[in-house]
């Protein structure tokens, strides 16, 4: 197990992009970003993905140096063109112009295209609500490249892990921030269940004879994903496709060999609307709060110690992190170092 402070791990992953040659905006960016989840405890989506982004950039999947750029807009809307390069670089971009757009009007929506895999979409929900905006982020249209994910009562893939995030700004309290994939796991943390040879919780994947394992390397023999919650789950899956794929047509894209395989075709689509759209900024934060505290002050049932409201288990990670470092296992921590190595850094 390695530990790094959060400077640490930014220099680490700078370095590596640098060496890369990814232009300095968008290695800063992007140590940022990966940085950022794993303080946030969200491990799945920070420096265990460094490598095959490295790898990616050296194999002409990902442009390190390109900008992303607006396609058209109109008041209330745009469509970024990422020009491949880093998800994360055009994502935050997209969401930017979302929240000015809908600081100017009230409500906005925004679409990106033709760029890779975008992290942690609740980084972009805290983005928005910091700035007084709710925002709300889905991306989809992975499964042109890989069908993931079983429909609800299905044997076969269909549609991917389709995630959701929202974030609702606050007075004292932390913005109450959700992200999770439609799956009953991200693909990404089935895969730390594969490495590190653990059995999934049950109702995970299916084989593909369409029967429960816990194994994890199903999805790799021809297994999926489940939708999480049965048809409730599956019916939020197929709403996101529609939001993050049909709405934006990323389907049409001609990806011109560009983007790993399940990234050609991804659609983002970032709603933001301005939180005192209907009443005063201090009124709606100060109701955020008082549900938020409300919520918490819930007594806990058995087998629970207390509630908590979507965003504590970050906002407590970072804190925790901030104190203690990052944790990091050995084998993503070995993945970092071969990484550098690839492009004649030594860490």
């Amino acid at each position: 197990m390695q530990r790094k402070t959060e400077r640490e791990l930014h220099d680490i992953v700078k370095r590596i992009l640098d060496g890369a040659k990814v232009s300095p905006e968008n290695s800063s960016r992007m140590a940022d970003a990966l940085v950022s989840a794993n303080m946030s405890g969200v491990d799945t989506h920070g420096v265990f993905h460094l490598a095959r982004y490295v790898e990616a950039v050296l194999e002409g999947k990902i442009d390190g140096t390109a900008r992303p750029a607006i396609l058209r807009e109109t008041a209330n809307t745009a469509l970024v063109d990422g020009n491949w390069t880093f998800g994360h670089v055009t994502a935050k971009f997209a969401t930017e112009v979302a929240i000015e757009k809908a600081k100017e009007h009230d409500v906005a929506v925004v679409g990106a295209i033709r760029t890779e895999h975008i992290g942690r979409l609740g980084e972009y929900a805290e983005l928005a609500a910091a700035e007084g905006v709710v925002g709300i982020v889905c991306g989809a249209g992975y499964s042109m490249g890989h069908k993931a994910a079983a429909p609800y009562g299905g044997r076969e893939g269909l549609l991917s892990t389709n995630p959701i995030a929202m974030g609702f700004p606050a007075n004292e309290e932390p913005s109450m921030v959700f992200d999770f994939a439609t799956t009953s796991m991200a693909n990404s943390k089935v895969n730390l269940y594969k490495m590190r040879n653990d059995e999934l919780p049950s109702g995970t994947v299916i084989d593909k004879d369409g029967y429960a394992t816990n194994n994890p390397s199903a999805t790799q023999d021809g297994g999926v994903l489940l939708p999480f919650g049965g048809h409730k789950g599956y019916a939020l899956m197929m709403a996101v496709e529609f939001l993050g794929q049909v709405l934006v047509g990323s389907d049409a894209i001609d990806n011109e060999g560009m983007g790993t395989p399940s990234m050609a075709h991804q659609g983002v689509t970032i709603i933001a609307i301005r939180a005192d759209v209907h009443r005063p900024m201090s009124n709606f934060k100060e109701r955020a709060d008082e549900i938020i505290r409300e919520a918490r002050a819930v007594p806990p049932a058995p087998g629970f110690t207390e509630v908590m409201v979507p965003g504590d288990p970050e906002t407590r990670a970072r804190a925790e992190r901030s104190r203690t470092g990052i944790p990091m296992h050995d084998d993503v921590w070995s993945s970092i170092v071969k990484a550098a190595e690839s492009v004649g850094i030594t860490i």
